[in-house]
């Protein structure tokens, strides 16, 4: 089975981490790709919606030419989802997830409520609108932001290990959350550090794509269960992509596993 993982971000500064996580908790038999993009064509971040739309093109241009090489499936790597409709359409047989509807798949089975935390008060409002549009808002308990971007998660992981805990069983004691899902990739190694101490699920937003891409990618092998293309799933023509002349995606970096 062979995963790629999409940094949407224009820097490599967790690719290698991102790819020995995704090794380590893979199942046997993982093989993939973590890649980000080319620093000046997608920010360094995507805090920001303008940002996020710089990322859109590169995603969708990505699963096209990553689809075509035969990957089973891609993760859109930021808990936004970035462009992850956009991706699939164009995607042919390779699943494409994110983190955000992969760990509310998960919360949705190990609780009746759960709390996000977010990465900050902007990335909140964003978060809440793909849970409300993911038809999940009714189980949200709450969105409690760090306050601290990915790249400040980043340099100081301990800071931002402190920062879960606490906002984290604030979540579980004020808002009667029973899974806490982690709304931002960084916070990934702090959750590995964290556990279960709190005596609720911690469901990343690393491995619970992980997850939910190795059952897909199983299911359209052993099953058939490969994405739906009538209605509203319906893809462009070969004759349209070609019109379209989608290139290839600016790659910046590219760590294989």
């Amino acid at each position: 089975m062979r995963i790629l993982w999409v940094n949407p971000v224009g820097t490599d500064a967790d690719d290698t981490a991102v790819a020995t996580a995704l090794k380590g908790a893979g199942r046997s038999g993982l093989t993939g790709t973590v890649l980000s993009f080319a620093p000046g064509t997608v920010p360094v971040h995507l805090e920001y919606d303008a940002f996020e739309a710089m990322a859109v093109p590169q995603v969708v241009r990505t699963a096209l030419h990553f689809g075509r090489e035969g990957y089973d499936a891609m993760i859109v790597g930021c808990f936004y989802d970035t462009a992850l409709e956009a991706a699939r359409e164009v995607s042919g047989r390779m699943i494409v997830t994110g983190p955000c509807i992969s760990a509310l798949e998960f919360a949705g089975a190990l609780s009746a409520r759960f709390s996000v935390l977010a990465a900050t008060d902007k990335a909140a409002g964003h978060i809440r609108r793909r849970i409300r549009g993911y038809g999940a808002e009714g189980r949200l308990a709450s969105i409690r932001p760090l306050g601290l971007l990915p790249s400040q998660m980043l340099a100081d992981p301990e800071g931002c290990e402190a920062r879960i805990i606490d906002q984290a069983a604030r979540a579980v004691a004020d808002d009667g959350a029973e899974a806490i899902v982690l709304g931002c990739t960084m916070e990934y190694q702090a959750a590995l550090r964290v556990g279960d101490r709190l005596g609720v699920p911690m469901i990343d937003a690393v491995r619970a794509p992980l997850m939910q891409a190795e059952t897909l990618a199983h299911a359209a092998r052993n099953f058939g269960w490969t994405p739906g293309r009538v209605g509203g799933s319906v893809a462009p023509t070969g004759a349209e992509i070609d019109a379209a002349a989608i290139t290839p995606p600016d790659i910046g970096n590219r760590v294989d596993f």
